[in-house]
C-alpha cells in the first residue's frame, strides 16, 4: 500500500469504516476551537463545523482558519501520538505548534498526522486552514467540457452540489504504541458448490519509532483465529502482513440475507475491528449476479447534507435517511459523486443494500483527463476512498468518474487506465463509470466509447427512456446495463405528476428489458447547488422527498415501482 509523506513526520493515513482502536482515543471534537474567514474576525465554533451550513457563509467560498489550544496527553515511554481528522472540506494544511505538518486534500476521506516529536508539556496548539476553492485542476474539477447546464454556454461549470466548506467531521487525538495497525483488509472468496470460503486477510503495520521493531499481530476473523509471522519493521516503516485460511459452511451476506462476520486484529497497544461479509459478485453475459442470483434492483442518488448542518451528517442523520430509502426500495445505487462517509456504508451491510461509490472525475474534458497533475491527484483520492472502504460487503464496484468525455481518446484512455490502477488496489470488485454519452452521435458503436472497458455499463439518461436504453444494447449487446442517473427536475411542491409520468416510463422500460439490471434515481431528496439553473432560493428540487424531507406524491409510486425480487 502507497502512503503519501509530506514530511519526515507527517504520515497520511486511509482508514475505513466501522473501525474501532484499542488507541487511546482523546476527543478533540466541541467547543474550544475557533474560526476565521479572510472576511471576518475569529468566532468561537464547535467541532465538526460547517461553514456553507449556515447563513451567514453559506455563499462564502474561500479559505478559512480553524484553531484550538489542546492539553498534551501523558505518554509511556515509547508510545506515539497522531493527530486524526475524519474528514475537512475540501483541502486542509494543518500545523502543530508552529510546525508544518501537510496538505491534504479531498474533502471526504480521514486523513492524519503523527504528532510525537512536536508535542510539549502544557498547552499545545492546532492550526488548520482549509478552502473550498474548486479550480480546473483540483478533485473535484470545474469541468470544462460540456457540461450539463445549458446556461453555462457549454464552457465551465461548477460541481452540481454544495461545494461545503470546514472541518465536517471529528477531529481526535490517537495515542498507541510505537507499532500500530494502518489499515486491514479482508477478502472473502466463497465457493458457492461447496458453500466454503476462502479468507485472505491483509495487515498494515507501521513502526513510528526511530528504532527497528517487532510487529506481532494476531486476531479473528468469521471466529477463525488469525496469527501473522512475526515481522521485523524498520524505523518510520511500513510492512504487509498477509494470512489465508478456509470458512467451512460460510454464511452468504446477500440483499435479501445481510449477515456479517466480525473481524478483529491486535497487536501490543493498538486493534483494528471491522463488519465483514462473505458474498459472490460478478458478470455473466447480460447478468449482475449475487451469490449466483440475477439481480435486478433500483435505488437513487443521495446528496450528502443535512438541512440544517450541511455537510455535517451525524449518524443520526444518516441512519435516518437510509430508513427512508430503504422503506421505498432502493436498495442499489451509485449514490453520490464522492467517497461515502463510514455510517452510511455500516447501514448499507446491515440492510441488504448494492453501493457503487465514486471518486470525483465530474464531467471532466479532455485535456482534464490527459493532464498528469490531475491523474495524480484522481489516483490518490481513489486510493483513499478505496483503502476506506474496501471491507464493505455493500460495495459491489468502484466507478472512476461521472459524464467525463468518454468518446474522446483522453477519456478511453482515463478510464482503461483508472481500471487497472483500482484493480490493483482491490481485485475483488467490479468498474464502472457513469457513462452521458452512449446517445451521442459521435458514439456510433461501442470501441467509440470507453464503457468498452466497463465490467457492466452505468448510464445517465434523461428522457426518451427505451430508445436510450435500446441504443446502449446496440452498443454493447454482451454487457449488463445499470442506469446511474435518471428522473426529473422542478414542481418544487409536494404534488408532482409531471415526476411520477417520468419515473414510471423510465422504470417500466427498465422492466421490460433483462439486460438492464436497475436504476438509480437522481435524486431522492432536494439539494443546495450554485450550479446555473438552480432557483432562486438555492434549491434543487429532483428529490421523492424535498429539502426538509416531506413526502412528495411521487413517495409511494416510486415505492410500489421499486418492488422487485431480493437476491
Amino acid at each position: 500500500m502507497n502512503f503519501v509523506r509530506t514530511t519526515a513526520a507527517a504520515l497520511a493515513l486511509m482508514t475505513f469504516a466501522s473501525t474501532a482502536f484499542a488507541a487511546e482515543r482523546i476527543s478533540l471534537d466541541g467547543s474550544g476551537w475557533t474560526f476565521k474567514t479572510t472576511l471576518d474576525n475569529p468566532v468561537p465554533v464547535e467541532i465538526p463545523h460547517c461553514w456553507t451550513g449556515t447563513e451567514r457563509w453559506r455563499h462564502y467560498i474561500g479559505s478559512a482558519l480553524y484553531q484550538r489550544d489542546f492539553d498534551a496527553p501523558s505518554l509511556k515511554p515509547g508510545q506515539v501520538v497522531r493527530l486524526h481528522f475524519d474528514a475537512v472540506y475540501d483541502m486542509a494544511t494543518v500545523w502543530v505548534n508552529g510546525k508544518r505538518l501537510g496538505t491534504h486534500e479531498g474533502g471526504y476521506t480521514a486523513f492524519e498526522y503523527d504528532v510525537t516529536s512536536l508535542l510539549k508539556p502544557g498547552k499545545n496548539r492546532i492550526l488548520v486552514e482549509t478552502n473550498n476553492i474548486p479550480t480546473v485542476s483540483s478533485i473535484p474539477a470545474l469541468a470544462t467540457g460540456n457540461p450539463s447546464s445549458a446556461d453555462n454556454n457549454g464552457r465551465i461549470t461548477v460541481v452540481g452540489w454544495l461545494p461545503y466548506g470546514g472541518i465536517v467531521r471529528p477531529v481526535s487525538l490517537l495515542v498507541t504504541d510505537a507499532v500500530y495497525l494502518r489499515n486491514m483488509k479482508v477478502d472473502a472468496k466463497p465457493d458457492l458448490k461447496t458453500g466454503d470460503a476462502t479468507l485472505t486477510v491483509h495487515a498494515w503495520a507501521h513502526n513510528g519509532s526511530n528504532t527497528e521493531r517487532t510487529a506481532n499481530i494476531t486476531g479473528t476473523v468469521a471466529g477463525l483465529a488469525v496469527s501473522f509471522p512475526h515481522k521485523r519493521i524498520a524505523a518510520s516503516g511500513d510492512e504487509e502482513l498477509t494470512w489465508t485460511g478456509k470458512l467451512s459452511h460460510a454464511h452468504l451476506w446477500s440483499v435479501a440475507d445481510p449477515f456479517l462476520y466480525d473481524a478483529h486484529l491486535q497487536t501490543a497497544g493498538d486493534t483494528l475491528d471491522a463488519k465483514v461479509g462473505v458474498r459472490d459478485i460478478r458478470v455473466v453475459g447480460t447478468e449482475l449476479q449475487l451469490n449466483g442470483k440475477t439481480v435486478h434492483l433500483y435505488g437513487a442518488n443521495r446528496v450528502g447534507e443535512d438541512p440544517l448542518d450541511g455537510l455535517i451528517e451525524s449518524d443520526a442523520t444518516i441512519e435516518r435517511d437510509m430508513n427512508d430509502m430503504l422503506a421505498l426500495n432502493m436498495r442499489m445505487m451509485r449514490i453520490a459523486h464522492y467517497p461515502q462517509p463510514p455510517a452510511l456504508l455500516d447501514f448499507a451491510d446491515k440492510h441488504g443494500m448494492l453501493i457503487i461509490p465514486e471518486a470525483g472525475n465530474w464531467n471532466m474534458s479532455s485535456w482534464q483527463m490527459a493532464d498528469p497533475d490531475i491523474r495524480q491527484r484522481f489516483e490518490k483520492q481513489q486510493q483513499e476512498m478505496i483503502e476506506q472502504e474496501w471491507n464493505h460487503p455493500s460495495v459491489i464496484a468502484w466507478s472512476v468518474g461521472n459524464e467525463y468525455e468518454s468518446y474522446t481518446e483522453e477519456g478511453k484512455a482515463w478510464t482503461r487506465d483508472m481500471r487497472a490502477f483500482s484493480l490493483k488496489l482491490d481485485p475483488t470488485r467490479l468498474i464502472t463509470f457513469a457513462d452521458r454519452y452512449t446517445g451521442d452521435p459521435a458514439v456510433k458503436k461501442g470501441s467509440d466509447d470507453a464503457s468498452q472497458y466497463s465490467d457492466f455499463v452505468s448510464i445517465n439518461v434523461y428522457g426518451d427512456y427505451a430508445k436510450r436504453f435500446d441504443y446502449a444494447h446496440q452498443l454493447y449487446p454482451d454487457k449488463p446495463i445499470f442506469v446511474t442517473e435518471f428522473g426529473k427536475m422542478g414542481e418544487p411542491g409536494l404534488h408532482d405528476p409531471k415526476r411520477i409520468a417520468d419515473i414510471t416510463d423510465a422504470v417500466n422500460a427498465m422492466k421490460a428489458r433483462p439486460w438492464m439490471i436497475g436504476g438509480s434515481l437522481w435524486t431522492w431528496a432536494d439539494y443546495r447547488s450554485f450550479i446555473g439553473g438552480t432557483p432562486d432560493n438555492g434549491i434543487r428540487s429532483w428529490g421523492v422527498v424535498d429539502f426538509m424531507r416531506q413526502k412528495r406524491d411521487s413517495y409511494p409510486v416510486v415505492q410500489q415501482l421499486f418492488k422487485t425480487e431480493l437476491p
